[in-house]
């Protein structure tokens, strides 16, 4: 399974963007709220006195430019659950990535533990030898039969890793957890200029979605600016006077609903607004900080990494083959050799580790930064 299969999948099915879709909808459903029209009031009366009959119909208006101003608001609103959707996608990319690595990780960390079981396989088989031809004390053996059970132990132990991070990881791509799953390796991120990445979070969706918050609180300060105005309600009915109602007439009304205390709902969108721009800076400052610190992360993971692969494991694997023949041959103990084992296998555990920093380093990254850093 290749990263992108892993990013592709997890884009349908994770729990978390489902929830952001509904909230689109939701934000969707009340733009058609908002452009609804009042009910139009229907009525019919009799009595005994004029008029003997009336029929009428009366329509309650918003006060002028309110109602526009409450429809731009909810447009406004949804606009900012689209990004928030989007944001919630990059987000679950983020996500999708670092646990797809930590299983690249896992799988690792077994195959060098494997590795380290065959080394151990092999000092065993040396140590018996020399024991067989009374080259060594007996105790050579024993603890070179510890220390390849202890190895197989602690494969074991990280078999067992591999399965429960590979469920982890099924859960975000809507897998069955039972089944495992073999990720592909992937080369090492790249390491984009802190420039651009700066000026590509401005125009991310968080970044969009806090500047429609704004907008939509400044629209809604204007209708309820504009409700302040008096709202017209215009009424017209059919009446009918004279013996049995003979006689018809026409009749027509207007009413104002005029405020006249209180600024309750100015105040409160007012507030509204103050608070939508403090959490569109405090947001960017904070992902500004997030941005600035997982490239600083980055840029040492990768510049480690590649100490690792051109100087680090090269030494290790002659390491490993020189002491083992030294041993064999006699001119070195048991003790040096398992010392030698121990610290090769340390190393290339490091190294793994090394790998799956730069990888979740560039994880972070993305996720302040709320896009995709390796497409177009």
């Amino acid at each position: 399974m290749s990263l992108r299969t892993a990013l592709t999948e997890a884009r349908g099915r994770a729990p978390g963007i489902a929830e952001a879709r509904a909230r689109e909808s939701v934000a969707q459903g009340e733009v058609g709220v908002a452009r609804s029209v009042t009910p139009l009031t229907l009525s019919v009366s009799g009595g005994g006195n004029d008029p003997r009959w009336s029929v009428g119909a009366s329509q309650r208006f918003s006060a002028p430019g309110s109602r526009s101003a409450r429809i731009l608001a909810a447009e406004l609103g949804a606009r900012g659950a689209g990004e928030e959707r989007r944001a919630s996608e990059a987000s679950t990319r983020a996500e999708t990535r670092q646990a797809y690595f930590s299983l690249v990780r896992a799988r690792q960390l077994a195959a060098t533990m494997s590795r380290a079981v065959a080394l151990a396989r092999e000092s065993e088989a040396a140590a018996r030898l020399r024991f067989e031809t009374g080259a060594s004390p007996e105790l050579d053996f024993v603890q070179a039969s510890v220390a390849r059970a202890t190895a197989e132990a602690q494969l074991l132990t990280q078999q067992g890793e591999v399965a429960a991070v590979s469920a982890g990881l099924a859960l975000l791509l809507g897998r069955d957890p039972r089944l495992p799953l073999e990720p592909a390796e992937a080369p090492p991120p790249s390491l984009p200029s802190l420039a651009s990445v700066l000026e590509r979070a401005e125009q991310a969706p968080l970044a969009r979605a806090r500047a429609s918050d704004i907008a939509a609180a400044e629209a809604s300060l204007h209708a309820a600016s504009r409700e302040r105005w008096p709202a017209p309600t215009v009424g017209v009915a059919v009446e009918g006077e004279g013996p049995r109602g003979a006689s018809a007439y026409l009749r027509g009304a207007l009413d104002l609903e005029v405020p006249v205390v209180g600024r309750g709902e100015v105040d409160r969108a007012e507030a509204s607004l103050g608070l939508a721009r403090v959490l569109a800076e405090q947001d960017r400052q904070r992902r500004t900080s997030e941005i600035v610190a997982a490239h600083q992360r980055l840029t040492a993971a990768l510049a480690a990494l590649e100490r690792f692969m051109k100087e680090v494991l090269p030494a290790v694997e002659r390491t490993e083959r020189m002491a083992l023949e030294a041993y064999r041959t006699g001119r070195s103990p048991l003790v040096t050799l398992n010392d030698a084992l121990r610290a090769s296998a340390d190393t290339r555990a490091q190294a793994v580790e090394a790998a799956y920093a730069a990888q979740a380093a560039f994880a972070s990254l993305e996720l302040a930064v709320g896009v995709a850093l390796d497409e177009n």
